[in-house]
């Protein structure tokens, strides 16, 4: 291990030396290279020069003025991909975006859960003009579409010439570079849409080779047929479909992910549907109070009592922030009940009443962590062959999943539970991330493909996040390069930024 470092911090003196501005020519010596296509791995040599990998080799001799980096005993993979993250969020104000790269993200597709910049061709020049550590790709919003149409009056249907007006903006925002259509079905802005509408959406996504990513109706009692309106979505749409953060969300259909799921492939394969889905390694998850009861009726002590029972009841409901009382952050809604001497039902009532005025005013007044998935179910989808991952993440969130994803399945899934090998998780992380989303210069180690690259030891990478401590770096991710350039190296950002806005070229099929 101490032979290990010394390389890892000769090689980093001098890549430190070369100028932090532009690719510099490198030289990755004898690494386990872990490709992205799944295929078994395999010791090489790695060429970089410019922005991309220019050879894969088992020896290759050194070319003068390469910058030579010894990678014995470490992993080489492809640049993570991030399916689904929400690091957009104050990503302008964080340029190093530390949390992301230091767990080996090189690219994340944002704008999920049907919110999105807008109009994306400006956010996307913004990117240009100020580059980032890290790649971004962009989904367009539902939820945006309808309120750039709707205004504030979401919580109905759209009339035709509403729906008509969508179309329009969505085929723009598609003509500017969008990967696709996302949705966040469950929450107010969206749950009053219909099916119809949704269908005729992602017809113009589809239309432009774009795919459908949905935070689908309900993750709880209802998931199943939330699943069976994504693939009436797919079908008629005839475009991709993708079940982000897939979970089994509440204790009654705890266990049923080997029992049901598999059918669900199945027969999207019979009908000819794509049916794709993402998930992140953890049983809980971060959202708002508001999604417990999503038909809106906050204040019906039945349906309340009903959505606490659904999540696990109100013991595993804790605030992550909460803006009238900034001191109950961290505590449970069972907890808060005690403090304020009433009901759970009651508690959550006066919760949610005291920040409706973020729907009025805009902006986040509370959000919530809520544990809900059982470990089993997490296990079966982290280790099936058509579920990518994904860190839901946000820069600087409260849930660890924004800091430690990547590392988790690598740490936990892969070398302390074997739930998948590790070529298998390298390629949902790369390979098939990038073919999900139509990226076809990224996602393996390749001559002439772009020089994103992750190097880790097997031996020790692992998540450190916690509740606690959401944004605690992972161990074992020791280098990380965007386009030619360490991003991070010695386990820190280096401070170079040769992110790109990533655009779909029109009519490029995923």
């Amino acid at each position: 291990m101490a032979l290990r470092l010394a390389l890892v911090i000769v090689g980093s003196v001098l890549c430190a030396a070369l100028s932090p501005a532009a690719a510099a020519d490198v030289l990755l010596q004898q690494a386990r290279v872990v490709d992205g296509t799944g295929g078994p791995s395999f010791i090489a040599d790695v060429r970089i020069r410019g922005d991309r990998i220019a050879e894969v080799a088992p020896r290759l001799a050194p070319l003068p003025g390469e910058a030579l980096r010894d990678a014995r005993g470490l992993v080489l993979a492809p640049g993570f991909i991030d399916v689904h993250s929400h690091a957009d969020r104050g990503l302008l104000a964080d340029p190093d975006a530390a949390t992301q790269t230091l767990q080996g993200i090189t690219t994340m597709l944002v704008g999920q859960d049907g919110e999105s910049a807008y109009p994306l061709r400006d956010w996307f020049a913004r990117l240009d003009a100020a580059p980032r550590a890290v790649n971004v790709a962009s989904m367009v919003g539902h939820a945006t579409v309808r309120a750039q149409v709707m205004g504030r009056g979401l919580f109905r249907p759209s009339r035709p010439e509403e729906l008509a007006e969508m179309r329009r903006i969505l085929a723009a925002e598609m003509a500017a570079g969008a990967f696709g259509l996302s949705s966040g079905l469950e929450y107010e802005a969206a749950i009053f849409s219909t099916t119809d509408e949704v269908i005729e959406l992602a017809k113009i996504a589809g239309a432009a080779g774009g795919i459908y990513i949905s935070h689908v109706r309900d993750e709880g009692p209802r998931v199943f047929e939330a699943f069976d309106e994504l693939l009436r979505i797919g079908r008629e749409a005839k475009l991709p479909v993708q079940i982000t953060h897939i979970k089994l969300g509440t204790p009654s259909t705890w266990g049923l992910a080997v029992q049901r799921m598999p059918a669900y492939f199945e027969r999207a394969a019979r009908e000819g549907i794509d049916l794709r889905a993402d998930v992140y390694p953890y049983t809980y998850w971060h959202s708002t109070l508001r999604v417990l009861v999503t038909d809106r009726q906050f204040f019906n002590p039945e349906k309340v009592a009903a959505g606490l029972a659904n999540n696990g009841g109100a013991a595993n409901i804790r605030l992550a922030r909460y803006t009238p009382d900034p001191k109950l952050a961290g505590k449970t809604i069972t907890e808060i009940a005690a403090v304020w001497g009433v009901s759970e039902v009651d508690a959550y009532m006066r919760l949610v009443r005291e920040t409706m005025g973020e729907l009025v005013a805009g902006g986040e007044m509370e959000s919530i962590i809520g544990t809900s998935m059982s470990e089993q179910d997490v296990r079966w989808f982290v280790a099936h062959p058509r579920i990518a991952f994904c860190s839901d993440g946000e820069l600087h969130g409260a849930h660890p999943r924004g800091a430690g994803t990547f590392p988790r399945i690598l740490g936990r899934y892969v070398r302390e539970q074997g739930a998948l090998s590790l070529e298998a998780a390298v390629h949902k992380m790369t390979g098939l991330a990038a073919s999900y989303i139509g990226l076809t210069d990224r996602g393996r180690i390749a001559p002439g493909l772009v020089a994103d690259l992750v190097l880790f030891d097997p031996a020790t990478v692992i998540d450190n996040a916690t509740v606690e401590d959401p944004e605690a770096p992972p161990t074992g991710i020791l280098a990380v390069m965007n386009s030619g350039e360490w991003v991070v190296d010695g386990g820190q950002p280096t401070g170079s930024r040769p992110g790109k806005a990533l655009r779909k070229p029109t009519g490029v099929q995923p």
